[in-house]
């Protein structure tokens, strides 16, 4: 910050050398050296409180600079704050700009925020649920009361470890609406999540892993959710397209009767050879007749005329009928369809072996034709399963992340699970 003052003076305590990096703004400052608290706004700078504290040292030192959203920031103030139960700890970093100001710097739990005073007048209460801030909802997540529990460096009010605000935390992610109050005002500021590695690169320093999920953290997928979901709902548009439009269904052997007698029921039968022209799936639709109360299983083999290869399958055809109590049963079938997957091009031939259940003297009529390229909608359905997992990842992910973040509050809403974009 260039042209920027720095006014030094002896404490009057210790006589230790104290630098006012915000000379004309401070009010109050500590002592670096005996931790007094010293009246900066008196011209012989009066002794407000000798402190016997230890000087702590801090993520960013007193004095160190950082540009956060374009604007060069000086660390001036640190004040580490508790909730009066003892639970919850926080620093607040006083930053100085002398052409922008004030902000603070607010770490819980190693996740960071930048806030700003809200100098408008907001119409709120301590005790509201709810906030409408600039069109939009901010709730309820910390109320209760703050002790300052140890403070450094200068500050623009009069603060004293042991003061005491009662505060309100209401978040709409990745902002966070604080209110503060005391018997000489109300405060309100506005914060904004910032990650870890902003405020490294900006301060030069090096901070540890975040611990849990902060009340502003932007929940995963933020502003992207939809998009996700609008991509796969598209993907899916042509998934169904392409697939009404792959089929070149072709029946490569016609409807192939072969007759099943009593002494001739463990022989095989073969339809002729045909062809296949690519790599492609394959129908074979058999049905039996007569079959009443009765069955047959079809052992089926594609076997190559122009290589070793054989795919096999199997084939139960079975329709059972009958009356009971005044009422018609039928349960079975006696067509079906069995395909194989992915059959490589060449000569084949269909080598069916039945074996049936009760034959009579007429025996029994199986009857087989064989198509390539058949739409297979199993296909589709896994495609559909592949285009929708990870947006229902993202969705439930989002949904466990609100209600781990909603854990660590008082004032969760009835659904813990609220997954809904920025």
């Amino acid at each position: 910050m260039a042209g920027k003052q720095v006014k030094t003076f002896n404490c009057p305590a210790c006589g230790g050398v104290v630098s006012l990096l915000a000379a004309g703004h401070s009010v109050t400052a500590i002592c670096t050296h005996c931790s007094t608290l010293i009246d900066t706004a008196n011209e012989n700078y009066r002794i407000i409180l000798k402190n016997r504290q230890s000087v702590r040292e801090t993520d960013i030192p007193m004095g160190a600079k950082g540009v956060l959203g374009g604007i060069k920031w000086e660390a001036i103030g640190y004040v580490e704050k508790k909730d009066i139960s003892g639970e919850y700890f926080w620093e607040e970093y006083l930053l100085f700009n002398p052409y922008y100001g004030f902000r603070f710097l607010v770490q819980g739990d190693d996740h960071w925020s930048l806030a700003r005073i809200i100098k408008r007048d907001v119409p709120v209460t301590l005790f509201d649920n709810t906030i409408i801030f600039d069109g939009q909802q901010f709730d309820v997540f910390y109320r209760s009361t703050a002790t300052v529990d140890y403070v450094k460096g200068e500050f623009y009010w009069r603060i004293r470890k042991g003061d005491q605000d009662k505060y309100a935390d209401y978040i709409a992610p990745p902002r966070m609406l604080s209110m503060e109050m005391n018997q000489q005002e109300i405060t309100l500021s506005m914060s904004e999540y910032l990650l870890p590695e902003e405020i490294e690169q900006a301060f030069g320093v090096s901070l540890p892993p975040r611990r849990g999920i902060a009340p502003n953290q932007p929940p995963p997928f933020s502003g992207v959710r939809h998009k996700i979901w609008a991509v796969a709902v598209c993907t899916l548009l042509v998934a169904f397209v392409v697939h009404l439009g792959s089929s070149g269904r072709q029946e490569v052997v016609n409807t192939t009767i072969f007759h099943v007698m009593p002494d001739n029921s463990s022989k095989s039968f073969s339809t002729g050879v045909f062809f296949l022209p690519k790599r492609t799936n394959v129908e074979v639709h058999g049905s039996a007749t007569p079959l009443q109360n009765n069955w047959v299983d079809l052992d089926l083999t594609l076997v190559s005329d122009t290589s070793n290869n054989a795919y096999e399958a199997s084939q139960s055809l079975e329709y059972y009928y009958g009356q009971e109590d005044g009422e018609y049963w039928s349960e079975g079938n006696t067509e079906r369809e069995t395909y194989f997957e992915s059959v490589e091009p060449g000569n084949y031939r269909l080598v069916v072996e039945p074996a049936p259940g009760q034959l009579g003297p007429d025996g029994m009529n199986v009857m087989l034709a064989v198509t390539r390229n058949v739409r297979a909608w199993s296909n589709f359905w896994a495609a559909v399963l592949l285009i929708f997992a990870f947006p229902v990842y993202t969705s439930l992910y989002r949904r466990y992340f609100e209600y781990k973040r909603w854990e660590n509050s008082d004032y969760a809403p009835n659904s813990k699970g609220n997954d809904s974009d920025d």
